[in-house]
């Protein structure tokens, strides 16, 4: 007999550990070993959804069901009733006793004083039907079930373990009622991450249908809870799908879960209730300034102890947080407008405007009844030196209350500018299509089209974002030369994006068409940026130096950090990798620093190509990671495709393929408009280092050769450098070794102007690769090993020796290749380059040496990214715990685990945490 439940229709997102955990007590219960679990977490989070998953597992079992009912709870049995009705065929195999007190207690007849015998006889019927079928009781709701049947349930639970009986339980965890089962192996739920998040809500809304970063926004207000995010979905009008009008800020009044909250909150006394309104009514409010309303609204701060009691506030030091996050806004919006206009006069007055001026005025705006001049000119004041998240709001309320329509749009389009730079790129496009009226003057709509295209370049689709730019730049030409420059700077870094650097020089022209039209004082460090990208796309390297040289070498003392983030791509591309690592630091701690949480993510783009070409292949994959989770929490859904295009490149050199297919199964790459964007161009580039790494050369040449592009104006112009010796490499072990000579001639002459040994050193290994006889390519790979050592140690140097000594090899000189093959394995095996290593030990023991295995140790054995790994499981994170905190997928996270494993020599995380601690 099966009884069937509920089963999922959408695949659950992000629960794979819970799942695993499930499968484990059916595949338990199946073999003999019955168990008991319970799940536990916050109304909402999934503990139904994974319930109903389990009797679709446990196609071969017995399926007895029951919910907990709030109105039955006080009837004794009545969940046993629900659970066991469907089995009581199997009462014929117990003793008669025991059934007939099992048939009285479900019709409910049944002496109080007879507990033990009662469920002695529910574990007997259990284990009756278990000898037919294994079993699965499914509760759910366990904290509204009736203490009665809780008690039978638990007595068997404890008592299964030699049976075919699986109980699974659900209880919410912000509820009482489970006390007979605080015993029983308890399994938490917590919030999706991130990107789970967005999954459920792709399963439910079609992507291309929400706006900008829609997405990103609603998972941030659900707090990883499954069921807020059904619900914020299901109530999107067809105005805010669109961007055209604000996201929701919390659940809508039909919600289920927004009824749960609603009842959570009822049984609080007044005093309490007024209390979490005010903690509500402002995210910052800490328990000094609370317990200061509290006492100037005579309300006793001990009236805060039930809400404590009952978990829905959390006080930690001196801060305050709602249990779970989205109970703010319910706490807040179920309140009367007379009570949250009381709320916010009273944090007003409370609050210093002279140490928090925007959150005093705010407060104050917050009750105004109607339009207030005075009140606008103290918002605009307020804003003045804020950060950017605070003063965007200050802005956009003084333009509600202004009675002057010039001064509301100036305000609406600064509280758009600030909107974006503290990363909310869709609040700040609502922002922008209310400042972008036929009715306001064309120079403000100009820079609300300048501010649409810097938006769009970063989160949209470059093509339409270099349209706008161009647009805005004619219509502030005249107006403002500075904004048309700077809007024409991002229209060349949208062409770069998308891979259309031949018409870099157009609008370079444009720009410093501009230095000559009347405005001397433009920033010339822009105007010399202009002027050397273009000589560098054209490929006169020398006259880039000269114009870049002496700006470069004042950028230090910049405390812009877009400027500086700028100049350190510049220094990447005049190979002063050392310099372009500083100023990309200097600008990422100056974005932090300043609130810009949109540059940093950029910054360190920057600072991990700097790293990367110094050979610091960890560390910039540390940048990577880093730079990825800031563009995704700030919405910039180009710049992340570019950051996991360089982790897909850092991992393709490791030859870690699973890794590097994974991200670029997650990156979309998008379609240049005159040719290869620069995701295209990392995808390709990593895809073609996977090739050489396992032998496939000419699939590598075939790859390279067309992303390069060489003389067509296409491409990325840093993969166009950083790949030719990957061409070269791929090139000289292919039967046909055809390099095309314009990509070397490129690069040497990019060498020789950078003056970088490291790349000095590389230019010399392409030419030795490339040799027809054995003295010249010695001479070549000779120069190579000189400019090495004028450079930083690493792995570049480590690469030509390696090349170096299988090439002396393969002309039978072994004890001359033995030299260079030994400090190349060193070198790799220091850096944690697992396949470099056993590609550098297979030549040493062609060429006759003997290469002894190396026991690992836990000192200086694993990578900066496997050591984080390490030591977040040794602290007891799981894989898709360690897996969130690095914005990995949990399979990655198992792959650098089998890899930490080998390298440490141990065979568990029980060894790993020996080791670690």
């Amino acid at each position: 007999m099966a009884v069937t439940a509920r089963t999922p229709k959408i695949a659950l997102r992000g629960r794979g550990r819970e799942q695993r955990v499930l499968a484990g007590l059916l595949a338990d219960a199946t073999a003999g070993h019955g168990g008991a679990l319970l799940l536990s977490g916050p109304v909402g989070i999934g503990k139904t959804a994974l319930l109903d998953e389990a009797p679709a597992a446990a196609d071969r079992f017995t399926v007895l069901a029951a919910d907990g009912a709030g109105d039955e709870s006080g009837l004794a049995f009545a969940g046993l009733h629900r659970l066991l009705r469907p089995a009581m065929n199997y009462a014929a195999a117990l003793p008669p006793a025991q059934a007939r007190r099992l048939a009285r207690a479900l019709d409910g007849d049944y002496p109080e004083d007879d507990g033990l015998a009662l469920s002695v006889a529910g574990l007997g019927l259990l284990c009756a039907a278990a000898r037919d079928l294994p079993v699965l009781c499914r509760i759910d709701d366990a904290h509204r079930l009736d203490r009665a049947s809780l008690r039978v349930l638990a007595f068997a639970a404890r008592r299964v373990a030699a049976e075919r009986v699986a109980l699974l339980f659900a209880a919410a965890s912000d509820e009482d009622g489970t006390g007979p089962l605080a015993d029983l192996p308890t399994l938490r739920v917590d919030a999706l991450d991130a990107a789970a998040s967005r999954q459920v809500l792709a399963d439910r809304v079609a992507p291309d249908s929400l706006a900008g970063d829609l997405a990103g926004l609603l998972a941030r207000t659900a707090g990883g809870n499954p069921r807020a995010l059904v619900d914020l979905a299901a109530s999107l009008s067809p105005e805010q799908r669109r961007g055209d009008a604000p996201v929701p800020v919390t659940l809508p009044p039909e919600s289920a879960l927004r009824r749960a909250y609603k009842a959570r909150l009822a049984p609080l006394p007044p005093g309490t209730r007024w209390l979490l309104l005010l903690a509500a009514a402002d995210e910052e409010l800490d328990v000094p300034e609370l317990r200061a309303a509290a006492a100037a609204s005579g309300v006793d701060i001990a009236a805060l102890e039930p809400a404590e009691a009952a978990g829905l506030l959390r006080v930690t030091g001196t801060a305050l947080g709602f249990d779970p996050p989205l109970l703010r806004g319910v706490v807040y919006h179920e309140s009367s407008l007379a009570r949250r206009q009381d709320a916010h006069l009273l944090l007003a007055g409370v609050l210093d405007p002279r140490r928090h001026p925007v959150r005093h005025v705010l407060h104050r705006a917050a009750a105004a009844p109607g339009l207030d001049d005075g009140l606008a000119r103290d918002l605009i004041r307020a804003a003045r030196g804020a950060a950017h998240g605070p003063a965007s709001h200050a802005l956009e309320r003084a333009a509600q209350l202004s009675p002057d329509a010039g001064t509301a749009t100036a305000a609406l389009l600064g509280a758009a500018r600030h909107a974006w730079l503290s990363g909310e790129p869709h609040r700040a496009r609502v922002l922008i299509r209310r400042v972008r009226r036929p009715d306001v003057p064309d120079s403000v709509r100009a820079r609300a089209v300048l501010l649409t295209g810097e938006l769009e370049l970063r989160v949209g689709a470059v093509t339409e974002a270099r349209h706008a730019l161009l647009a805005a730049a004619g219509a502030l030409t005249g107006r403002n030369q500075q904004l048309a420059a700077g809007a024409l700077l991002l229209a060349g870094e949208a062409l770069c994006l998308g891979g259309g650097h031949s018409q870099y020089a157009d609008v370079a022209a444009q720009a410093l068409a501009l230095r000559h039209a009347g405005e001397p004082q433009g920033p010339r460090p822009l105007f010399a940026y202009f002027s050397g990208m273009a000589a560098i796309l054209r490929g006169d390297y020398r006259s880039a130096s000269g114009l870049l040289g002496p700006v470069l070498a004042q950028a230090p003392a910049l405390d812009d950090p877009v400027t500086l983030s700028r100049m350190s791509m510049a220094g990447v591309l005049l190979g002063d990798d050392s310099l372009a690592l500083t100023l990309a630091t200097r600008s990422a701690e100056l974005g932090r620093t300043t609130g810009n949480a949109v540059v940093v993510p950029q910054a360190l783009e920057s600072a991990a190509f700097a790293q990367f070409a110094l050979g610091w292949h960890d560390e910039a994959s540390a940048s990577a990671l880093e730079g990825l989770r800031l563009a995704r929490a700030t919405g910039q859904r180009n710049l992340v495709e570019n950051h996991l295009g360089t982790l897909a490149v850092l991992a393709a050199l490791n030859g870690d393929r699973d890794s590097c297919l994974l991200l670029l199964r997650e990156a979309r790459a998008y379609q240049g408009v005159d040719g290869l964007s620069q995701p295209q161009a990392f995808a390709q580039w990593a895809l073609a280092l996977l090739d050489l790494m396992e032998g496939q050369f000419q699939s590598s040449v075939d790859r390279l050769d067309g992303l390069l592009a060489i003389g067509t104006g296409r491409g990325n112009l840093v993969v166009q450098v950083a790949a030719t010796p990957h061409l070269v490499e791929a090139a000289a072990r292919c039967a046909d070794r055809t390099v095309p000579a314009e990509a070397v001639r490129i690069f040497d002459l990019w060498a020789a102007y950078t003056g970088n040994p490291t790349w000095l050193a590389l230019s010399a290994r392409c030419h030795a690769l490339l040799a027809g006889g054995a003295t010249e390519a010695e001479e070549y790979f000779r120069e190579a090993l000189r400019q090495h050592a004028l450079g930083p140690p690493g792995f570049a140097r480590a690469h030509t020796e390696l090349l170096y000594g299988r090439q002396l090899r393969r002309r039978r000189r072994p004890a001359a290749a033995r030299e260079h093959l030994r400090s190349a394995l060193e070198t790799f095996r220091v850096l944690g380059a697992d396949r470099w290593t056993a590609q550098a030990t297979t030549e040493l023991r062609a060429a006759g040496d003997h290469v002894e295995p190396r026991r690992a140790s836990a000192d200086g054995l694993l990578t900066a990214q496997q050591e984080r790994i390490a030591r977040l499981v040794a602290d007891g994170a799981t894989n898709r715990e360690v897996a969130a905190r690095l914005f990995l997928s949990p399979r990655t996270i198992d792959h650098h685990l089998r890899n930490i494993f080998a390298r440490l020599g141990v065979r568990s995380r029980t060894e790993l945490v020996k080791l670690l601690t």
